[in-house]
């Protein structure tokens, strides 16, 4: 099938799509084939899990809705058919005519059969109104050029980029929305361009364009607070006496209301981006900053509260400690309402932080082919699961001088074959210090000197804090006694000046005293110091 190339042909900055490759195959302990790696043409079973098309259609909007479904068309056959003709009845609510072209395509070659309502004078009925409006739009800024009106030309570029983006052509997009940079005259203005830059970036899958852009756009909006603080911030008093105060303050709340937003789908795009480059402790941080309140009434076009907190339970198991996600996960008032929304992802916190670890990794198993479809987070699937099955086999081992194997296998609910070949890779990366009993299938602690090792330190903080205490002690001396530390070369133009010759066995360094008679410390003195 070729949906995965319907995908990825809007995508100028995507890269070669590996469709032709199939992934290697390994066999579960129950017997299950599943991919080695969630990459290139695989196949995701959704039967023994409850996922519904609704759940995309009804959580997401605009081109991402589209795009979502088609990567379930493409990597669920199951859903195929139906994700092929959603995704062909909202893309009629675009411009995105090549994408129409090829959805159209495919569910001829698939052999399903069109929808009643089915318009097949769409396309060029489309195509005409699209090259129209393009035409219109490139001689009102040829106008706006002619006349010289700053903010008309900013607003063409972004109007002309707008058209773009409905029409799919995202490289010409982000290119006239950066010509619009050199029209904009106001910090609210250059908020306007990053955003613009960044959600046509997005779906290029330009991810480092993404992160400049999204830097760029935090400090416009730092920027636009700090002025904002500076010109309204009336006193009580004058709001009292002069009432069109109280309507600037106003006015103030809901532009702090409204960048409060920006700033939540900025930490969305960076978190997103942060992922696609397997940053996901920084991901991870990202996603904790959006506020639930934003991401369930603001962002249907960029993600949902669902698939949030599913990236941060992924990211924070694979990176963050047990204390960490109790505390910035666990007991956030923020993330709970996240929670309420994703039992299961719920439960899995839970039972990591509480160190249940078989029933974790087994809700973890039972959600995999619904993480699956998702087109940003596959691709890290298989990495981060391996992440998060190390942590727990490292957090379990740690409390143990040796451990049964076999009973470990038990408890991380795999073979003993797989959980030995996962030893040897946290032992060999230095993650753990042990060995392994192959045929008593028992893990050891590596003998350590532990008494050696604490006084090797106790030693290292011995002679840290007695060259800190000599270094304070000599500054305390030389302030006491009121001395100057001056270079030689300080005093070169003196000395040849004065053509004294005695000055030739000075040192290369010399202590000057400010006042005279205070070059020597007393003895008394310097065994005060001592003291201290």
């Amino acid at each position: 099938m070729d949906t995965q190339n319907i995908v990825g042909s809007t995508s100028a900055a995507s890269g070669d799509n590996n469709n032709n490759n199939f992934p290697q195959q390994h066999q579960r302990s129950n017997g299950n084939t599943i991919t080695s790696s969630y990459e290139g043409n695989y196949q995701v079973d959704i039967s023994s899990t409850n996922f519904e098309l609704e759940t995309i259609t009804s959580s997401y909007t605009g081109l991402m809705r589209i795009y979502r479904l088609l990567y379930v068309a493409d990597h669920c056959p199951m859903l195929r058919n139906d994700a092929l003709l959603t995704s062909f009845k909202y893309i009629q609510e675009t411009h995105f005519i090549s994408l129409y072209k090829q959805i159209l395509d495919e569910i001829k070659k698939q052999n399903i059969p069109l929808p009643n309502d089915f318009d097949a004078a769409w396309y060029e009925r489309t195509q005409r109104n699209y090259v129209h409006k393009l035409e219109k739009l490139d001689t009102d800024l040829r106008n706006f050029r002619t006349n010289s009106i700053k903010d008309s030309i900013r607003r063409g570029h972004d109007d002309l980029g707008d058209h773009y983006l409905d029409a799919g052509d995202f490289f010409n997009a982000v290119r006239c929305y950066v010509r619009s940079r050199d029209y904009c005259v106001t910090p609210r203005h250059m908020i306007t361009m990053c955003m613009n830059v960044i959600k046509a970036s997005f779906y290029m899958q330009n991810w480092s364009n993404v992160l400049s852009y999204v830097s760029k756009a935090e400090q416009a909006i730092e920027s636009l607070e700090s002025t904002s603080k500076s010109t309204t911030t009336p006193s009580v008093l004058t709001s009292m006496v002069n009432p069109m105060e109280v309507s600037s303050v106003s006015t103030t709340n809901a532009t702090t209301a409204s960048d409060a937003v920006l700033i939540s789908r900025l930490k969305v795009y960076a978190g997103i981006a942060e992922l696609a480059t397997k940053r996901y402790k920084l991901a991870a941080r990202h996603f904790l900053g959006v506020s639930f309140d934003h991401c369930s009434n603001h962002f249907q076009d960029l993600i949902s509260p669902q698939t949030l907190i599913q990236y941060v339970c992924l990211c924070s198991l694979a990176t963050f400690e047990r204390s960490e996600i109790h505390r910035l996960i666990i007991m956030s008032t923020n993330m709970k309402q996240y929670l309420e929304l994703e039992p299961s992802i719920r439960d899995i916190l839970h039972q990591f932080y509480e160190t249940s670890y078989s029933s974790c990794l087994a809700v973890m198993s039972q959600l995999e082919p619904i993480f699956a479809l998702d087109q940003y987070l596959a691709p890290h699937l298989r990495t981060l699961y391996y992440e998060i099955r190390h942590r727990i086999i490292i957090t379990y081992f740690l409390p143990y001088k040796n451990a049964s194997m076999t009973i470990m296998a038990r408890q991380l609910n795999t073979t003993m074959d797989v959980l030995e070949d996962e030893l040897v890779h946290l032992i060999r990366s230095g993650k753990i210090k042990a060995r392994i009993d192959s045929k008593n299938k028992i893990l050891y602690v590596a003998d350590t000197d532990q008494r050696w090792h604490a006084y090797q330190h106790a030693l290292t903080i011995t002679k840290q804090s007695e060259k800190l205490t000599r270094a304070l002690l000599l500054r305390s001396a030389i302030i006491k006694t009121n001395l100057m530390v001056k270079d030689d070369s300080a005093l070169s133009s003196i000395r040849a000046s004065s053509g004294n010759n005695n000055n030739n066995n000075v040192s290369r360094r010399q202590f000057v005293p400010n006042i005279a008679g205070s070059m020597m410390m007393d003895e008394d003195e310097l065994s005060d110091d001592e003291a201290m």
